[in-house]
């Protein structure tokens, strides 16, 4: 069985610290048999960067961003003769291929897992409170023996490897991969509709929790609205198979497929 391929996304590294980091990431993944792929790190291409980050993205069935201090800035302003004018000092920046190369695997589904190191100015992509876990490190630490990234890493795997049998599942068949958009619209009025009705607030939290998605992350505050966030955010990383089949195993009772 060929190993699932995971795209990393990992800037060039300018000093010891940052290449163990990177080391360290790198043969982590290789020894749960996940085989990393970097853009000019493990893959070459002739063809322009992003074409070639496109190509290599199809590839795979998960990313993984590493970011860390490209760029400090010594002293800088943010929105400059503004009235929220304000002054930065220390400032560190990541490359800006992490937050491009994020944005791409989020495109697609991919089962995200972002380390960002402790420090950084942290926007777009790289901010907690989206559809990932963004986990804050230190280079200078042993990064394995951190319980939270050991399980972290295991439910983040779980997922590239579902992702990874629907990927095959599908070219069985003689289909494209699936893409945002392509689940029918029918199946997702129906799941909210019966998330709604048959789940609970307390329910939906557990079933949450199972999934790895954050409740508290769900948008709305009433009931119904955060059913919708749920859906809208398993439709995006193409996880809405896996609700079906992991409902299934806990409430058969529930109607989770159409019927004609």
């Amino acid at each position: 069985m060929p190993e699932t391929k995971i795209f990393l996304s990992i800037g060039t590294t300018a000093n010891k610290l940052h290449q163990q980091l990177a080391d360290t990431v790198e043969s982590y993944v290789k020894m749960h048999d996940l085989l990393p792929q970097t853009v000019g790190r493990t893959y070459f291409s002739s063809k322009q960067p992003l074409v070639a980050i496109k190509e290599l993205m199809h590839e795979c069935a998960g990313s993984i961003i590493l970011a860390y201090e490209r760029t400090h800035l010594v002293e800088a302003v943010d929105k400059r003769g503004s009235e929220n004018e304000r002054q930065l000092a220390g400032l560190n920046l990541p490359t800006v291929w992490n937050q491009i190369e994020a944005t791409m695997a989020y495109t697609l589904g991919h089962p995200l897992l972002v380390l960002a190191e402790e420090g950084m100015k942290y926007e777009g992509l790289l901010e907690p409170n989206y559809d990932w876990y963004v986990m804050y490190i230190k280079p200078e630490e042993n990064l394995l023996t951190s319980n939270e990234f050991q399980m972290v890493f295991a439910d983040w795997k779980r997922r590239v490897l579902a992702y990874q049998a629907q990927k095959e599942q599908q070219q069985e068949r003689g289909e494209t991969a699936v893409i945002q958009g392509q689940v029918p619209h029918n199946l997702l009025v129906h799941l909210r509709q019966v998330l709604a009705d048959r789940f609970s607030p307390g329910d939906l939290q557990t079933l949450c929790f199972d999934l790895g998605v954050p409740y508290e992350n769900l948008s709305g505050e009433e009931h119904r609205l955060k059913v919708l966030s749920l859906i809208q955010t398993l439709e995006r990383t193409n996880r809405i198979d896996e609700l079906i089949t992991f409902g299934q195993k806990i409430r058969p009772d529930v109607p989770w497929q159409l019927t004609n």
